[in-house]
């Protein structure tokens, strides 16, 4: 009888160790989520086109896992407290069945896109930049969903980078005294890769929405831009999975950036 047993036993002992195995797993599995972060300053000569680009670098080539969401900001003003604006959340398009096929895989991608760069068109020229503040809450963003120190999050941030709210940071880029204006406390990026992508794309004349020259843009030279990325290097705890790169990509879709309403550069 107990030999009878034995094997029933031994196999709900099996049978409840795979459950808990899988429990375990489903706790523990990272899933990846992205964030693509826009500057809409009359400064940063990128726009919409450095924005679509930049989304269809993260579904070409991120590590997107099944589940991963695209969260997509525009930096804010003072009409939002300096806070970024929400053009959207996303689930990122991931063909889950054969069936399916890659026509209508890519038609969802396209659509995302259109999307995107619809709402992008919509959004109003700044005279502003609070570049860190939104860069603070984009990180946040991805910490509420998720994102953990095993994770492969990605934060990709349109901009030149010429912050102008944040005091400290502007005098370091300018490289003037600190006085009281101290640098703010930098942001932990465990497991979130950032990417700074258009510090070169900036205007040397800075228009207003009514075509008045406002002012003329600080000159660049290889000083200055060394400070660029060293201050904003210095405002992250894994300065190591912090990235520049002078242009960002541009759409691989012909016409999308027309499509959506915004600039298309020639």
């Amino acid at each position: 009888m107990k030999k009878t047993f034995l094997p029933v036993i031994l196999a709900c002992a099996a049978s409840a160790g795979f459950i808990g195995w899988r429990v375990h797993a489903v706790k523990t599995q990272t899933v990846n989520h992205f964030a693509l972060l826009s500057d809409p300053s009359v400064s940063y000569t990128g726009g919409c086109e450095s924005l679509v680009g930049s989304t269809e670098e993260v579904l070409r080539k991120s590590p997107v896992t099944p589940d991963s969401t695209l969260s997509v900001l525009v930096l804010g003003d003072k009409e939002t407290a300096h806070e970024p604006r929400r053009l959207g959340r996303y689930a990122i398009p991931v063909s889950r069945r054969v069936i399916e096929g890659q026509r209508a895989s890519e038609q969802r991608r396209l659509d995302l896109l259109k999307d995107i760069g619809e709402k992008c068109g919509s959004v109003r020229p700044t005279l502003i930049s609070p570049i860190f503040q939104g860069v603070k809450e984009a990180v946040a963003d991805l910490r509420a969903e998720g994102c953990r120190e095993n994770s492969q999050c990605e934060l990709r941030v349109s901009s030149d980078l010429e912050e102008n709210v944040e005091v400290g940071i502007k005098n370091r880029i300018d490289n003037r005294g600190e006085g009281k204006h101290r640098l703010p406390a930098a942001l932990e990026n465990n497991g979130i890769k950032v990417v700074f992508c258009g510090f070169a794309t900036r205007a040397g004349r800075i228009v207003g929405p009514f075509g008045r020259e406002l002012h003329r843009a600080t000159p660049r030279d290889a000083n200055r831009e060394d400070r660029l990325q060293h201050t904003w290097l210095s405002l992250f705890t894994n300065p190591e999975l912090v990235k520049f790169e002078p242009y960002c990509p541009k759409p691989n879709t012909p016409g999308l950036v027309t499509m959506a309403g915004g600039k298309e550069k020639r």
